[in-house]
């Protein structure tokens, strides 16, 4: 009968995100499913999430409870209640109805979650027992938003409901959770279908104080709004986009993190775990209480990596590099007492922006062979190599026109007074670097005659600097796995590195 019911289930929950795809969103030209962020978690990382939220963990009152504030249609709440119930030997009637609390903007996904809960119910369970967790699933599984500023109020009028005993009734601290789980929607705010409207950034800004902004994705605000309402043993376990480890961009967000918690595991992988979706995932469990080193699993068998006891510290540049060995890079330790200097030290990086991206509409030409032209070479990403430049060997994208040999028309470039003093910048001798590569691809452009188009890295050696040995020294694979070691998930593919200019220096 139970299996019956989860076929059922499973058949109501693709049926609702066939729906959610064909369907379009308001605004950004995508399906409502994307625009949601709609996409559930696998089976077997719900499992190792679940494990791993709660290895050595106990309730911290007998009124303890779950949550799980993006609960779809309930796949995290469904895995806990089967791990926790038996555990713990508490009736599951009692437990469905007590313990477990969930919130989604779908109503749809809440009523799936709601019927998956039910289901676990035995057969024989009574009628009094099947009416009183319909009844509390009904007041515990809402319709909400949790990164809105009255998410606060919505949570403490639903723990407030009426379950089998009230007992939540009894504690001092009515909102707080023991375990807060979940896979938040991943919300990239780099696409149009998926940014948020100012009116939300505003909002999102003001709910997490500021830790979300600019281009973070908004999984990270719900770690962040989610983090305080742990009680001082609880445990928050979230599946998270793997850029959360690295990217500039969440960086305060990962500090606002540990402001507040430590973290206990960390897990990720280079495959793609989701049909249906090509993003590369990890996951965190983090809280309050002190840690005992970190453990650490990497790629979709979840294989255990040994447990370190580094934490992560506010200020870190990324959290990847405790997942190093699993990304493929080697372990590169800088000897304490021998002097150290930094690219930043005899360099500057830099690297252009949107204005001077499009202030070059119009003026970009076909050319013929070097030096023939109207200008000097405009090289992207795609000619630089290692050691090597292919200009005029193959074909580019500038501006969305195709390229050979695109050159910069200096006659239609001059009313541009600002590109002018650009153009004139960056026609000096240089090492162009290129992103999203497998190694640092770096050239040099030792007579300053091309100009880079973003978003090629331009660093220039500081007086009395070699740019040779500057350029072998970027280029080199001690820096290629500090990289890796520090900025692996940041880049669009599993094994490509991306590196800011910053980041570079």
């Amino acid at each position: 009968m139970t299996a019956a019911r989860n076929d059922r289930n499973s058949a109501a929950v693709s049926a609702h995100l066939d729906a959610l795809s064909s369907r379009r969103a308001t605004s950004g030209g995508v399906s409502q499913r994307k625009a949601q962020g709609a996409h559930y978690t696998p089976a077997a990382l719900v499992d190792h999430l679940v494990a791993e939220a709660t290895r050595g963990w106990k309730p911290s009152s007998p009124g303890w409870r779950l949550i799980d504030p993006a609960c779809g249609s309930g796949n995290f709440l469904v895995a806990a209640a089967r791990t926790l119930a038996p555990r713990l030997k508490e009736p599951l009637g009692k437990f469905l109805a007590r313990r477990v609390y969930g919130v989604d903007i779908d109503p749809v996904a809440v009523k799936l979650a709601r019927a998956a809960l039910l289901a676990l119910l035995p057969a024989k369970a009574s009628t009094t027992t099947r009416t009183a967790v319909k009844r509390a699933l009904a007041a515990h599984i809402i319709v909400h938003d949790a990164l809105s500023l009255g998410f606060h109020d919505a949570v403490h009028d639903a723990v407030h409901d009426a379950t089998l005993d009230g007992a939540e009734k009894s504690l001092k601290t009515p909102c707080d959770f023991d375990l807060i789980l979940g896979n938040p929607p991943f919300l990239n705010q780099l696409e149009k279908g998926t940014a948020a409207s100012r009116a939300r950034a505003k909002e999102i800004a003001q709910v997490t104080n500021g830790a979300v902004r600019r281009y973070t994705d908004l999984a990270a605000a719900f770690l962040v709004t989610s983090l305080p309402r742990l009680s001082p043993c609880g445990r928050l376990a979230f599946v998270m986009p793997q850029s959360f480890l690295s990217t500039g961009d969440a960086r305060t967000a990962r500090d606002a993190a540990l402001g507040c918690a430590n973290l206990h595991a960390i897990w990720s992988c280079n495959e793609s775990l989701f049909e249906d979706a090509i993003v590369r995932v990890c996951a965190v469990v983090l809280s309050p209480a002190k840690s005992r080193g970190v453990r650490r699993a990497f790629g979709a068998e979840f294989a255990p990596l040994a447990v370190t006891q580094r934490q992560p510290k506010a200020g870190d540049e990324s959290w990847s590099s405790l997942l190093a060995e699993g990304f493929g890079a080697p372990d590169v330790a800088v000897v304490a007492s021998t002097p150290t200097r930094t690219i930043g030290d005899i360099a500057l990086a830099t690297a252009d922006f949107r204005d001077q991206y499009y202030g070059l509409q119009g003026v970009i030409s076909e050319g013929g062979a070097i030096g023939e032209g109207a200008g000097p070479r405009l090289v992207t990403t795609k000619h630089i190599d290692l050691a090597n430049c292919a200009w005029g060997e193959c074909e580019v994208r500038a501006l969305g026109v195709k390229y050979t040999r695109p050159l910069i028309d200096r006659a239609k470039l001059a009313p541009r007074a600002k590109m002018v003093a650009w153009l004139e910048s960056r026609l000096v001798a240089k090492i162009l670097v290129a992103t999203q590569t497998t190694v640092i691809e770096a050239w040099v452009d030792e007579r300053g005659e091309v100009v880079p188009l973003v978003p090629l890295i331009i660093v220039t050696p500081r007086p009395a600097v070699d740019i040779w040995l500057l350029a072998a020294a970027i280029a080199s694979p001690i820096v290629a796995a500090r990289a890796v070691a520090h900025y692996a998930g940041s880049a669009l593919s599993a094994t490509a590195i991306k590196l800011s200019a910053k980041q570079l220096m």
